[in-house]
């Protein structure tokens, strides 16, 4: 009988016991919560308030300098080191030959599965399902009327700005539209479309992107050539 009596005095007792347990476990809630505030704790935090507030936050930047979001305002760093390069940008594992198919991808422009440099504009890396994005700036060694020509297998096009802000690019040449265009390499009259129309350009910086998009057939390239009348 002395082994129940500690079990039938728990019995008697069991709304004494229980709400003292409530009570003490309030206490050590208080205390917790008490303690983190103090301290700062950023792992005692409510994460869905946390995450409003940075969504909030996000949201106000965003109104505040809306350009920011639009990747062709974003400043272009240059360095004389890199005289005589251009950026070129690989956005892998992608169908369609077009270049609207490329700019669909969720990765263009600003996330490029590769990050490389050229000294000509001429590429032809022997792949399939690919698109391509090369810029940089264009340094005209005189002051005259110049000619830009473009050639590529699948699509592709060619943009030039007026000056040095990225904002300013105008479409000057391009192999098709549909994705069903293509050239051989170094054919630069097979499509009217190629070849711009004269270009006056001054001794001073002038940025340019050339856009390609390649699908899984045929012998892909582009290359721009230029002319000075």
């Amino acid at each position: 009988m002395l082994w129940f009596f500690p079990l039938k005095k728990l019995k008697k007792h069991f709304k004494f016991v229980f709400f003292g347990i409530v009570l003490v476990l309030g206490l050590l809630a208080a205390y917790l919560e008490s303690t983190a505030t103090a301290t700062g704790n950023p792992h005692i935090r409510n994460p869905v308030l946390l995450m409003k507030v940075q969504s909030d936050q996000q949201h106000r930047e965003e109104n505040e300098e809306p350009h920011t979001a639009q990747w062709k305002n974003l400043e272009q760093r240059w360095s004389p080191e890199f005289r005589g390069q251009a950026n070129l940008h690989i956005f892998e594992d992608w169908c369609g030959s077009s270049v609207e198919q490329l700019r669909k991808n969720l990765h263009f422009p600003l996330y490029p599965h590769k990050r490389t440099t050229v000294r000509k504009l001429a590429v032809a890396p022997r792949w399939t399902d690919y698109g391509l994005r090369i810029f940089g700036y264009i340094h005209p060694y005189k002051e005259g009327e110049f000619q830009f020509a473009v050639a590529s297998d699948d699509n592709s096009e060619f943009w030039l700005s007026r000056n040095e802000k990225p904002e300013e690019l105008q479409l000057l040449a391009f192999v098709g539209k549909r994705g069903r265009e293509w050239t051989a390499p170094g054919e630069f009259g097979k499509y009217r479309s190629q070849i711009s129309q004269p270009v006056h350009l001054s001794m001073k910086r002038y940025y340019f992107e050339v856009l390609h998009k390649q699908d899984g057939g045929g012998t892909d390239h582009v290359e721009v050539a230029v002319s000075i009348q």
